[in-house]
Formats: C-alpha cells, structure tokens, sequence
C-alpha cells in the first residue's frame, strides 16, 4: 500500500514538474504543434509553385505543364512610369482565347526605381505588379517577371556596359530582384523571374557567370522555390561567336531554367524594320538562300590592289585569283575595306567571277550596281567613321557606297549575297573605287572574306530550323537541363506580301514541340512583332490577325 501511494506521488510531481517546464522552455509542445501546422502551411503553398522535375515542368499535382505564350513588352523602352496603356484586364483574357497560358512580363528597372534615389521603391510599381498578377490569376495565365531593362542600361543593342562596368549598378539589381522575390515568395501565378534580358556582358563571359549567380544565390535567400531563367549572353563586345555552351553562363542551383531567344534567319525575321536597316530579307521558305549560323569569318583577299592616298578618279581595280585549296573554306562574300583612310572612299560595280580547277572561267557569281544599303552591314573597330549610300557620286551614274572618316580597320559586308565555293577553284571580286583624302594607302580595297563553319552548309528551310534547335537541345540534355524560348518572332513584314511569315511561325511551334522547348512569342502589342499594332490600348481592328487565328487554331 505504501509502495502504491509512493508511485502515484511520484507520478503526481513528474506531472508537475512537466507543467512547471512548460512555462519556463519557450518551444513547449503547443507551440512546436503551430510551427508544424504552420510550416505544413508553408509547404503546401511552396508546393503549388511550378518546379522541375528532371528535364520537365510539373505543378503540385506532378502533373505536367508546358508553358506556351506571348510577351508583354510593357513599352519598357519609353522609361516612363508604368505602362498604363500597354494593355488592360481584356488582354489577358485574349492571351487565354488563344491557347495561351504564360506571359513574359517585361519590366524596366524605373518602374521600381529612380536613379536619383536608389534602393527606395515605388508604391506604383508595387501596384501595377500586383494588378497583373490579379488579372492573370483570374484567366489562368503564368507570368514571368523579366528585368528587360536593368541599371547599368538596356543590353540587346550593346549599349550597356555599366551594368557590367560598375558595381553599383549590380548592387541596386540585386537589391530589386531580392525585394520582389520576397514580396512574391508565394505567389503561384508567377512561374518565375527573368533577371536580365539579353545580356551583353563588356568583357567576357565570366562577367556574366559571376553576375548571374550572384543574382541566383541573392534571390535564393529570400525565395528558394520560383523557377529562375537564366539566359544565354547574345554576344560579348567585340566577339559575336558563342562559346562551347552556346554562351550560357556556368551557375549552379535548383529550379534553374536556361532561357534562349531565336530570330532566325535574322535577315529574314527583321527585314524592312526600320532600326534593323537590312532592307528586303526574302521569303520562307527559300531554299536558293544559304544560311548558316555558325559561319567563322576565316581569311581574305588581303592581296587586292588598294587605293593610293590622297585623291583619286573613279579607277578599276582588279582582284587576285584566290584559290580556295583549305578544306576549312566553306563560304565567301563581299567586303568594302576602308582602313584608317580618315578621308572617304567611294565603292561602285563590283563583280565576284569563279573560275575552275584548270583556272577556266565558269561564271559571274555576282555583278552589283552598288546603288542601295540593302543587306550591307558597317564595322568599325574603334566605332569611328561612317557609311552610306551617296546619290552624287558614281561610276556609270549618281550612285555608290561610301565609308568615311575612319581611323581604324572597317569594313562593309554582305552575307545575303554569300555563296559556296568549290575546292580547287579558285574566285576574284574587282570593281570601282574613288578616294578623297584617303590617308592610308594600302587602306580602300575591295575584297573577298571567306569563312568556315563548325556543320553542313544549310538551306532556308525548316531543316535549318531543325538544326539550329537541335544543336541547343542536345546541349541542354547534356546538362540534364529545360530550356525555354523567351522570345521568337518575325517582324510584321514577314506576314506581309507571301513572304511565309505563318510559315516560319508554324515550323518553329512544331520543332519547339519536338524538343519540348517552352516559348512566348514575341510580342502581343507593337508595331514591329507585334499581334496588335500601333500605340495606345490594343485595338482589335488593328492587328495581324492571320497570326492570331493561327496561334488560336493551333494552340487551343
């Protein structure tokens, strides 16, 4: 009886003793209860969110999504406060009438942000953020938040090397993308965020791999489950051949999606735009039109005869026979060469002749009246000098090229008129030259570049295409990794005039497919690419309709 009593006291002051713990330890067991339903809470939420699993897109359920759309573009270009008249409620609705479920959302960094007072955001972009993400969660559209424009400057045209230059332009984006990664940590109508467009890093690569996954591991500490799209660099200055990983940046990290954009054959995609100046491109499919995407420029005419210096008639100048006798060699086209002239030098009727083995001649490849910029493209290494088409000064009438004022190597090329040579032949290009002030005398010739390329020579065709996607998707399964098209399109002009505008859009959707690429389209509203056209609101009577139907027949 004693030993009973015993026990039952004994259980009595353990009890007490719990209940005297309990008010003295701060994660007592009710409270480990909420944290856990509290943290449950969280998965669930963090579980909705669009993941990766292996090379495939899932939502909560595992089930699969293969994000296909269109991009806003926001007039991120106008650096105004938000973009009010871009679109409204009823675009997205019209984005999900056409098969639609995602929207590249592109952002300016001046919507967030005043140079004048960094790090302080602005209630209004705050705003108009979560105004989309309303309407978009109403009409089952993703967005992707894409910094298209960030500190330092927007990148695509190469004129922003201070993000790249200086620091505090990269601080002020972490910063922002930080801010909204966090504010947006749960957000299921968000797929993910884009943190530059385009890069165009000024130095090297490098430049982008460090920035890039700094951007990644500052997101990361405060959003650890949206997608992130990291993007392949376009070009790094002065080098436009991309490496051995098609130019994306080595970072590492979970829920990474490379993100690419394709505009090829950019001749065609951008032909008659006006800030492109590339003239008429041709049409798609065109199988006497030679395109490569990977052409290395090779070796020249360097031996062609050259202008003296000072002034000079309208004088012929006849080319070297170059004997192509490199297996290395797959293609040639025309080069205006002005070096370091300072003075101007004018180019008029040239002529590309190919002769045979036997050194017989075979045919004009080409005879030009150099009468139209139409396809001609100017470098110049220091950035100096300029280019044009003068209508006073000719051969035979009152048209030439020119290049002027360069005090550098420069030069200008043609790759719409590129073709194949044949080994053991061997190829001369002669013509006209006039020189005022030419200050260099081996500077003004008229010249043959020859390239080589890394595969077959390829034809404009879908076949091309296929090539072109096929090369970055056998990439991207080497990295186990999912790529995303962020933006293709073809310029209004490309619908216009059977130039094969739905064509080329048709081909591409089928080889995306094909290599289960996610894409958007670019865009839904501008003039350029845009499926609606002109400013203000969308305007349903101003549009490319052939390209809506087609995106709502095939999409939906």
């Amino acid at each position: 009886m004693k030993k009973l009593i015993l026990s039952a006291f004994l259980l009595f002051f353990l009890i007490l003793s719990c209940k005297n713990d309990d008010a003295t330890v701060p994660n007592n067991p009710p409270q480990n209860q909420e944290e856990e339903e509290e943290k449950e809470n969280e998965e669930t939420v963090e579980n909705n969110l669009i993941q990766l699993d292996g090379r495939h897109l899932v939502d909560a359920d595992k089930n699969p999504i293969y994000l296909q759309g269109v991009a806003f573009n926001n007039f991120i270009w106008n650096n105004a406060p938000v973009p009010e008249e871009h679109h409204t409620e009823i675009d997205f609705q019209r984005v999900n009438e056409m098969g639609m479920n995602t929207i590249r959302f592109y952002m300016n960094y001046s919507f967030f942000e005043d140079d004048s007072n960094p790090y302080t955001y602005k209630q209004s972009g705050w705003d108009w953020i979560d105004q989309n993400i309303s309407w978009a969660k109403k009409h089952g559209i993703y967005l992707i938040l894409n910094m298209h424009a960030p500190q330092g400057g927007y990148q695509s045209q190469g004129e922003g090397d201070a993000l790249w230059d200086d620091v505090e332009n990269q601080n002020r984006l972490s910063a922002l993308w930080v801010e909204i990664a966090e504010r947006y940590k749960d957000e299921v109508q968000i797929a993910g965020f884009g943190p530059v467009n385009e890069p165009v890093p000024s130095q090297s690569m490098q430049q982008w791999s460090s920035l890039a996954q700094r951007l990644i591991n500052d997101i990361r500490t405060v959003n650890q489950n949206h997608l992130i799209f990291i993007e392949q660099a376009i070009y790094v200055q002065g080098n436009y051949t991309k490496d051995e990983n098609f130019n994306f940046p080595d970072v590492s990290g979970e829920n990474i999606i490379y993100e690419f954009h394709g505009y090829e054959p950019y001749l065609y995609s951008h032909q008659l735009l006006e800030f492109a100046e590339l003239g008429d491109g041709g049409k798609y499919p065109d199988e006497d039109i030679i395109e490569v995407d990977n052409a290395e420029w090779y070796t020249a005419t360097f031996d062609n005869p050259s202008l003296p210096e000072g002034n000079t008639d309208w004088t012929f100048f006849e080319g070297i026979k170059y004997v192509v006798n490199d297996t290395l060699i797959k293609l040639a086209a025309p080069s205006l060469v002005a070096a370091e002239v300072n003075g101007t030098v004018y180019f008029d009727d040239i002529v590309i002749k190919e002769f045979d083995a036997d050194g017989n001649f075979v045919r004009n490849i080409n005879q030009l009246n150099l009468n139209s910029l139409e396809g001609w493209s100017f470098w110049s290494q220091n950035n100096t000098g300029n280019n044009g088409l003068s209508t006073t000064e000719g051969h035979v009438d009152n048209s030439s090229l020119f290049i002027s004022g360069v005090t550098s190597d420069s030069n200008m090329s043609n790759f719409k008129i590129q073709f194949q040579v044949n080994q053991g032949f061997s190829y001369q290009i002669s013509g006209w030259m006039k020189g005022e002030n030419v200050a260099n005398a081996n500077g003004g010739k008229i010249r043959l570049d020859f390239y080589k390329t890394n595969g077959q020579i390829l034809l404009r065709n879908k076949a091309f295409l296929d090539d072109f996607l096929g090369k970055i998707s056998a990439w991207a399964e080497s990295k186990n990794s999912v790529l995303y098209m962020g933006e293709f399109g073809a310029g209004t002009p490309c619908f216009q005039n059977d130039k094969g505008g739905l064509i080329w859009v048709s081909d591409m959707y089928d080889l995306l497919k094909k290599y289960n690429i996610h894409f958007t389209y670019h865009a839904y509203h501008e003039d350029a690419f845009g499926l609606y056209l002109g400013g203000g609101l969308p305007d349903p009577n101003n549009v490319n309709q052939p390209l809506i139907d087609w995106f709502t027949n095939n999409l939906n």
